[in-house]
């Protein structure tokens, strides 16, 4: 009887555990200030192209604060050779729409960037040319091994004692992030999820996670 006692009563601490940590990652994930859901990459001689698509808020303030949020679509193209313009114009093609897109230079990225807005890229093709140059683009996140949800997960299981933290009756005095770092700009070898936590005092977390296995390769303290 005692040996039952004691079972259930482990059972019950882990149920509880257990449903403090879910209603934690469902904070955080009512608090994503972006997120990328799918991802896509493809690259040609001169040029490579990445294509985050997922939420992010519509006025975009790294302030601690996660505001209202809207769908994206954002293309990143990065040149291989310095181009000497602030502005270029590309053709998108999605499935068997064309369209004429102005992208304009980021220099904290070194790229040139359009966000599409909401986009449904299901089983389409997507490609962008410029100035004869076309690349193809794949959506890689479906061979992830471990998708945003999951990454969300081990982000907070990592950051659990700051999460805790920034978690009051009021609400949440942070805002995350999570995005997928590419190799190219990066330097390297793969693709990664990078879970960031900002507090309402600028205060800054990060881990960045394996999307083959969830591994954790680095974290700030």
């Amino acid at each position: 009887m005692k040996k039952r006692f004691v079972l259930a009563f482990l059972f019950v601490i882990l149920f509880v555990l257990s449903g403090c940590g879910m209603k934690m990652v469902e904070k955080v994930e009512d608090n994503l200030s972006e997120v990328t859901q799918q991802f896509f990459f493809g690259e040609a001689e001169k040029m490579y192209v990445t294509l985050s698509v997922g939420e992010r808020e519509e006025k975009y303030l790294m302030d601690g604060k996660s505001h209202p949020k809207t769908d994206f679509s954002l293309f990143s193209v990065v040149f291989q050779e310095e181009i000497d313009k602030s502005v270029i114009i590309v053709e998108i093609l999605i499935g068997d729409k064309k369209e004429n897109v102005e992208m304009e230079y980021n220099s904290f990225s070194n790229s040139f960037m359009a966000d599409l807005g909401k986009r449904d890229f299901s089983n389409k093709k997507v490609s962008i040319s410029y100035e004869g140059n076309v690349v193809e683009l794949e959506n890689i996140s479906n061979r992830f091994g471990v998708d945003w949800q999951k990454a969300v997960e081990i982000g907070c299981e990592n950051l659990e004692d700051k999460i805790k933290k920034v978690i009051n009756t009021s609400g949440v005095d942070a805002e995350f992030y999570l995005k997928v770092l590419d190799k190219k700009a990066n330097n390297f070898d793969n693709f990664f999820w990078c879970f960031t936590l900002l507090t309402n005092k600028n205060e800054s977390y990060s881990v960045i996670i394996s999307t083959v296995d969830g591994s954790v390769l680095a974290k700030t303290k």
